[in-house]
């Protein structure tokens, strides 16, 4: 391609046209083509010791083959803001510079940040019940499985700040969800503790030979009270007394059933 050049008025007025560059003149702008290239490579490579050799492709090529995707890293990040200072305080922006995402990549992924908030409580549901039957995987008794859910608690309100039920501390932001995402994130929190009742109520069935729904209901009162009182306490001394009054209750058939 032929390189042109602007020739201009020797007074800087009258018009300006483009021309042919002389040998000389192409000479010149090469060289300080190359001298801008050469400043370039030298700020974004970093030579190898002792081949001299550029490392900069194949470090960032590595970084971005470990690196999780945006979904795991905006759900982590989602994960991170949620537990520790709330949901609706936490701005899109926010979650958006954690992870190191693009809105639109966000949009694409999750369509909205209510349905991000019902992804991070479905993400929540599915490793509770994972760290529920790992826990019970060795267990026979069907005592031990339930009180099982009290130690899952005692296990994990230290390493999460006392931060209380996620489950209980999503739905306590939306009282009166007036929308369909809305709704839609309770539903989650309801998901979850629907299983974490039938659970009960499948144990306490092989445990006393009959349903026992009016037992898991006031088992799980009785963690309820333990996690608010561990919460407010900052202390896992109300969840220890929650899971013994769970074991004095199930040691007691139900009143109420006669056979």
């Amino acid at each position: 391609m032929e390189v042109t050049c602007l020739t201009r008025s020797p007074t800087g007025a009258g018009s300006r046209r483009l021309r042919p560059c002389s040998r000389a003149e192409r000479k010149d702008i090469a060289d300080e083509r190359r001298k801008d290239v050469g400043v370039i490579a030298a700020a974004t490579t970093k030579p190898d010791k002792p081949t001299g050799r550029s490392t900069t492709k194949g470090r960032s090529g590595s970084r971005r083959r470990n690196r999780p995707s945006p979904r795991e890293r905006l759900l982590t990040s989602a994960t991170k803001l949620f537990t520790t200072e709330g949901i609706r305080v936490i701005g899109i922006d926010r979650i958006l510079r954690e992870a190191d995402v693009a809105k639109a990549s966000l949009y694409s992924l999750f369509g909205s940040k209510d349905a991000l908030v019902i992804a991070y409580l479905q993400d929540l549901d599915e490793k509770s019940r994972a760290d529920w039957v790992r826990r019970t995987s060795g267990m026979k008794d069907p005592v031990d499985r339930i009180l099982a859910f009290f130690d899952q608690a005692i296990d994990d309100e230290p390493g999460q700040d006392f931060r209380g039920s996620h489950f209980q501390n999503a739905a306590n932001e939306y009282p009166r969800p007036e929308t369909e995402s809305e709704r839609g994130i309770v539903s989650a929190v309801q998901e979850h503790r629907r299983w974490m009742l039938q659970t009960m109520v499948d144990l306490l069935t092989e445990l006393n030979g009959y349903p026992g729904t009016a037992q898991a209901n006031q088992l799980l009162i009785f963690l309820d009270g333990g996690l608010a009182g561990a919460r407010l306490n900052r202390s896992v001394e109300p969840l220890r007394t929650a899971r013994d009054l769970a074991k004095q209750l199930l040691m007691v058939p139900p009143a109420d059933y006669s056979i």
